[in-house]
């Protein structure tokens, strides 16, 4: 099938909206966010206000009764308001596991572990991975990389306490995944709570798609993931099942519980509870939550 469908203008746009039955009281303001944010990202926010269509497989585009644009643009500024804040949480974690992986490893092997392929079980992925970092270093304008590369030349590269600080969160992920020294990756699993390797493995690898939707500024909130994050024993009644396991509920879960460990003193749940008030028991249940959430582990007692 040929996509045939022509662009329209901001007026339409709006016009449009109006005639499928929302609800706007200032024509002008919703002209003026259709500008700013775009008629297609959008969409995806009112999605749950629509009708439901006759054939599952399709959209009805007609919006339930009553639906006003003001719900529309408050899920919207929730939403970003929750990737800053889950942001905010991956970000410490994955400082955490870079400072882990840069320390145990240098200690273990040296400053610059990167560098020596028996270190790494796969030899072509080691060789991708260093030449993704060479990669990063030549577009990188960081003091430490221009300073490295002004004074030494040999070895080519930084030491891996510099390396690391080019890697995203998935290529870290990667490089962890193919140390070959169980040694180092249990070091890094304790400070992280893990029960054991192959469970962080699968907790960071699942968490780099949430990572990249927050910091790409993508639909959140009532995303469905292709992964779900691994069972945690020592957490497990925290955690849901079935379908909802593979929504967002399962991964603040751990979230909360790696940054605990990383920061036992930390308040973010409290942010997150707040946030997540403002939400009704059907948006929250978008996003995989049980209807006891408040009343389990981590989250019980929290204002």
């Amino acid at each position: 099938m040929r996509y045939n469908k022509p662009p329209i203008t901001v007026d339409q746009q709006a016009q449009l909206l109006i005639e499928r039955g929302l609800t706007c009281n200032d024509f002008p303001r919703l002209k003026r966010y259709l500008e700013s944010i775009g008629y297609y990202r959008l969409s995806a926010y009112w999605l749950p206000f629509e009708q439901p269509a006759t054939d599952p497989a399709k959209r009805n585009h007609r919006f339930q009764p009553n639906t006003h644009f003001d719900q529309i643009l408050s899920l919207y500024i929730f939403d970003r308001k929750l990737r800053l804040v889950v942001l905010d949480a991956l970000e410490r974690i994955e400082v955490a596991v870079r400072t882990a992986f840069a320390r145990e490893m240098s200690l273990a092997h040296g400053a610059h572990a990167h560098l020596n392929s028996q270190l790494y079980k796969d030899q072509a992925q080691h060789r991708s991975g260093l030449a993704k970092v060479e990669e990063d270093l030549r577009r990188s304008h960081e003091t430490f990389v221009r300073h490295y590369q002004q004074k030494y030349t040999d070895p080519p590269l930084p030491p891996i306490w510099a390396v690391v600080e080019t890697m995203s969160f998935g290529n870290l992920s990667r490089w962890l995944g193919n140390t070959n020294d169980t040694n180092v990756k249990k070091q890094i699993m304790t400070s992280l709570g893990m029960p054991n390797i192959n469970v962080m493995e699968q907790v960071l690898h699942t968490l780099t798609p949430v990572r990249n939707d927050c910091a790409h500024h993508s639909r959140l909130w009532n995303r469905r993931y292709t992964m779900a994050p691994p069972t945690i024993s020592k957490i497990g009644s925290r955690l849901v099942s079935s379908e909802r396991k593979y929504y967002l509920f399962n991964y603040l879960v751990i979230i909360e519980y790696m940054l605990a460990q990383i920061n036992p003193g930390s308040q973010w749940k409290n942010r997150l509870v707040n946030l997540l008030s403002t939400l009704n028991p059907q948006q929250l249940r978008s996003m995989g939550f049980p209807e006891d959430w408040q009343n389990r582990e981590p989250w019980k007692g929290v204002a």
